[in-house]
């Protein structure tokens, strides 16, 4: 009987060995994740990109403001932005879509853009 609790432990431990490496690279965690990706120039490029794509046409070209508020020379956390862009905001007859189906990643780069748009003092 100890013959077969020892086969299976044996089975059950290689089998484990062979699925931590399967080639998949570990996933970062979500905040070396959002750190990584708030603290590249790249990632913060491609946040741009995106905001023109989906932003600019309410929070005016570079976050300048229009329909909604400026973002220019404004403070945030980076997790009431990721909160807002994820959820979206119904203030009165404003709303602000949620973006909860864009990837958690290129949320997290239109945060990154956002906040370069803080360290800018109005210049355009």
């Amino acid at each position: 009987m100890s013959k077969i609790y020892n086969l299976a432990f044996a089975l059950l431990f290689s089998t484990s060995v062979v699925w931590a490496s399967d080639g998949n690279q570990p996933q970062p965690e979500k905040s070396s994740l959002k750190e990584a990706i708030l603290s590249d120039p790249e990632s913060i490029a491609e946040g741009e990109k995106k905001f023109n794509s989906l932003c600019a046409y309410c929070h005016g070209s570079k976050g300048s403001g229009g329909k909604a508020k400026k973002l220019q020379s404004r403070e945030f956390e980076p997790d009431y932005l990721f909160r807002t862009i994820t959820n979206g905001i119904k203030r009165g007859s404003l709303n602000m879509p949620p973006w909860n189906k864009l990837s958690e990643e290129t949320r997290w780069k239109l945060v990154a853009y956002i906040l370069s748009l803080g360290k800018n003092t109005g210049d355009n």
